[in-house]
């Protein structure tokens, strides 16, 4: 008669003991084994993934360098307030009141008129024409102007800046000019003193900056020629800026 043989194997030729109950704890056994091997290959298998990917954090200067990306403030330009003027690049042909450009003023030294302001439409530094100023006469000055309110920016510093050259200038010169006033008086003004431009030059930038007093109503921006000789001006800008 055939054996049922469970668990281990016993001597040969005799029956195991326990009969039932032996064979559930064999049994119970061998499933603990197996249980216990496929433990121990999960762990091994885990043991042997790829190690996760590490971060590398920047040090000393690139630490301070990604600290201070992080803590930036606002764009600086948020401070920079650009103020629009009226026909910056001279390129209305609508004139103003007078036969001045549209948004400009033309005047000279009190005397015989000395000074012609016209549009040239001749090598501008940009767009199709620039303004430009011809001595005539004996009268040692004549400018060209626009005037803007600064009430807002009183405080605040303007910046000016703008496009000439010039042709045969003797005297004093060439030069933007920048003048504050409350009421009809000057209380502030940057004419270029020592910057002035003579003889001939090509189109170059120059830039002046003056702090608006507390009792300034007004600011006009402009050119002047003091002298002989002729000035091209050209693509001008204002802005304000926190001092």
């Amino acid at each position: 008669m055939a054996r049922e043989v469970t668990g281990r194997a016993g001597r040969a030729g005799s029956p195991q003991r326990g009969g039932p109950a032996r064979a559930r704890a064999a049994s119970g056994a061998g499933w603990r084994t197996l249980a216990a091997a496929v433990t121990v290959a999960l762990v091994a298998g885990c043991a042997a993934a790829p190690p996760a990917p590490t971060v590398t954090q920047a040090s000393g200067a690139g630490q301070r360098s990604a600290a201070a990306a992080a803590t930036a403030t606002p764009n600086a330009a948020a401070a920079v307030r650009r103020w629009t003027l009226v026909n910056p690049g001279f390129e209305s042909p609508v004139p103003s009141g007078r036969t001045d450009p549209a948004g400009w003023f033309s005047f000279q030294h009190a005397g015989v008129k000395s000074f012609e302001f016209t549009l040239d439409a001749a090598d501008p530094h940009g767009g199709a024409q620039s303004l430009r100023i011809d001595n005539t006469g004996p009268e040692p000055y004549g400018a060209i102007a626009q005037a803007v309110d600064v009430g807002p920016h009183r405080g605040k510093v303007a910046r000016f800046s703008g496009w000439m050259r010039t042709r045969d200038v003797a005297g004093t010169g060439a030069v933007l000019r920048m003048a504050a006033l409350s009421g009809g008086a000057i209380v502030g003004e940057n004419f270029m003193k020592g910057r002035e431009v003579t003889g001939t030059t090509g189109w170059t930038r120059y830039t002046l900056a003056l702090p608006m007093p507390d009792d300034a109503g007004r600011l006009e921006i402009g050119a002047m020629l003091q002298g002989k000789g002729t000035l091209w001006l050209d693509d001008v800008e204002l802005e304000f800026v926190e001092p």
